[in-house]
């Protein structure tokens, strides 16, 4: 081949360079690109005899871009704000010399203690209460007791026993009606006199029966044995209504003033209701006391009903003359 033969680059058939294109194909001849510079310690020089040659006749060498090092720039700042918060430490706590910053107290909230138990009742009520256990009590008082039982349990159906008197001083005057006998009854100085009226004598028993005693009236001898339930109205009184609770225990006897020991069954349910002024006098009251049968029917029920006036108000009560008989009844 010829110094000017050449070899086309497209169909590779052999022509002279000096007299034009191939002479095949046409395509002009372009003389060898000299390989570009490579600079040293860049990514090309390891591979400068790999790199394949280029039609190209221009070579635009690019110089090489410097890596972005944003995980250096991430570690830096992170080290930097670590040692910002260790020196803020020390200085805190006075390791670096300058005054150790005191720390603000907590505030601590103050506990109330749960609410102990303590009396239910207004002083009203506490009024009430005094004013029935006291044993001195000046009052008129009215009761009236019907004692019922089934009639499989006794022949007599039924008793009635009403008083209508005063107490005062401790001591007590009034009518008692029972059985269809009507008496006037004094208790004076512990001591019992009655007479059958409308003309009968008086006569001095030997002891005072208990279920005869009104006062201390109900035996309410504790503020638990009553709670508040409202107010009604009674007569046309706004009245507070009291209701007894389990803590009472009632004597029977006494609320309905007969001896009650002949039943033959004792009531084993009792709820005992009062009303009062809203200053804690005494107005009215309600008892009832029942025994129930496996079928629910009462074998025996006690209703007894109260009522309260002159309450406070001292009146005299004295043993009768000196005709009196000393015989017992």
């Amino acid at each position: 081949m010829a110094e000017n033969m050449v070899r086309c680059s497209r169909c590779h058939e052999v022509f002279d360079a000096n007299e034009g294109p191939c002479t095949k194909c046409g395509t002009p001849y372009r003389p060898p690109v000299a390989p570009p510079k490579v600079y040293e310690g860049l990514y090309a020089e390891r591979y400068a005899g790999q790199v394949p040659p280029t039609d190209s006749s221009v070579v635009v060498v690019v110089p090489p871009r410097r890596r972005a090092n944003v995980g250096l720039y991430l570690g830096g700042g992170a080290a930097l704000m670590v040692s910002a918060v260790v020196i803020l430490v020390l200085a805190a706590t006075g390791v670096l010399g300058g005054p150790a910053v005191t720390a603000a107290p907590r505030r601590v909230l103050p506990v109330t203690p749960a609410p102990t138990a303590g009396p239910t009742l207004p002083p009203a009520i506490a009024k009430t209460l005094s004013q029935l256990n006291d044993p001195k009590l000046s009052a008129h008082i009215t009761i009236d007791s019907h004692i019922t039982m089934s009639a499989t349990v006794a022949k007599s159906a039924s008793v009635i026993v009403k008083f209508d008197g005063e107490v005062s001083n401790g001591n007590e005057s009034g009518v008692l009606q029972a059985g269809g006998i009507s008496q006037e009854i004094r208790l004076v100085d512990g001591k019992d006199y009655s007479k059958i009226l409308p003309s009968g004598n008086w006569v001095l028993s030997p002891a005072v029966a208990s279920y005869l005693v009104i006062c201390p009236v109900f035996g309410l001898d504790s503020s638990k044995a009553v709670a508040l339930i409202g107010q009604d109205t009674r007569g046309g009184q706004q009245l507070n209504h009291l209701q007894s609770t389990d803590e009472w225990s009632p004597d029977m006897s006494r609320l309905a003033m007969l001896d009650l020991s002949f039943l033959p069954y004792w009531p084993d349910k009792s709820v005992l209701d009062l009303w009062v002024t809203t200053d804690g006098t005494p107005v009215e009251a309600t008892f009832s006391g029942w025994s129930l049968a496996s079928d629910g029917t009462k074998l025996v029920d006690v209703e007894v009903a109260y009522t309260f006036s002159a309450v406070g108000v001292p009146q005299t009560i004295e043993a009768p003359g000196p005709s009196t008989s000393p015989s017992a009844l």
